[in-house]
């Protein structure tokens, strides 16, 4: 109970000393009074003048005796020898350098001056102009013979080779036909191939010869169809021409829709 209630004294104080206001400190908020002061009046105060500047003498030591320092004068004679010098009266050669000697150096002849100095003669006049010839006569124009004659012209008769290569017709627009002739041409197709329109996939519709057709080519890329005539298109009339495809096996199915 003693620890409970010194606890609860301590959080006491605590709350206390949290929630204890701010001190407060009284400030004097009234304003200074005015007051008036007197100024001085000026006054004029007469000072002496100036004095003339004058030397005042002042002794003082300038030279002062130096004391006395103890210096040792007395010489002491000594003599050196230089073994040296004795061996160079008696002939010795320090050093000897073979490129200054003198039977290597060789001896430089200064040529004489001339007495006279010579001049030379050159022509001070302007050269002479000089023509060239720049245009050149051209040359005669060569004359060759040149055929002008034309070829022989040369026939063949050979209309079943030019019969015999491959025409290329154009597909008709498919969105132009009728409903209705569109479905007589679809009939025309299953009653001539006896094939289900079903599992036909129509490639296009083209206007060929009804005869003399020998040989049907379709190109994929184009969309067109080669066809190779005979000479028994000449003067026959056209009629549409269905191609489709199977889906079941993509074999080729062809017919005329139209009977002529």
């Amino acid at each position: 109970m003693a620890g409970l209630r010194d606890a609860m004294s301590d959080l006491a104080e605590t709350i206390r000393r949290v929630f204890k206001p701010p001190p407060c400190h009284g400030a004097a908020m009234g304003f200074a009074s005015l007051g008036s002061r007197q100024v001085p009046p000026l006054e004029a105060r007469a000072l002496p003048g100036f004095e003339p500047a004058r030397g005042v003498a002042v002794p003082g030591a300038l030279l002062r005796p130096a004391p006395p320092v103890a210096v040792a004068l007395a010489w002491a004679p000594a003599v050196v020898a230089e073994p040296g010098w004795q061996a160079w009266e008696a002939g010795a050669k320090v050093t000897v350098l073979p490129t200054f000697r003198a039977e290597k150096c060789a001896r430089l002849a200064v040529p004489a001056l001339p007495r006279r100095v010579e001049t030379r003669r050159e022509p001070v006049g302007i050269a002479a102009p000089r023509a060239r010839q720049a245009w050149a006569p051209l040359a005669a124009a060569a004359a060759r013979p040149v055929p002008l004659g034309l070829g022989r012209p040369r026939a063949f008769r050979e209309l079943e080779r030019m019969m015999g290569l491959p025409v290329a017709v154009r597909g008709e627009d498919l969105g132009r036909i009728s409903k209705a002739l569109w479905m007589r041409y679809t009939l025309q197709m299953v009653r001539s191939t006896g094939e289900n329109i079903r599992n036909l996939e129509v490639l296009g519709l083209y206007l060929i010869p009804a005869k003399g057709a020998r040989q049907i080519r379709h190109d994929p890329a184009t969309g067109r169809l080669q066809v190779t005539l005979g000479p028994e298109a000449i003067g026959a009339a056209r009629a549409p021409f269905m191609l489709a495809r199977r889906k079941s096996d993509a074999e080729i199915v062809c017919c005329f829709v139209e009977e002529h």
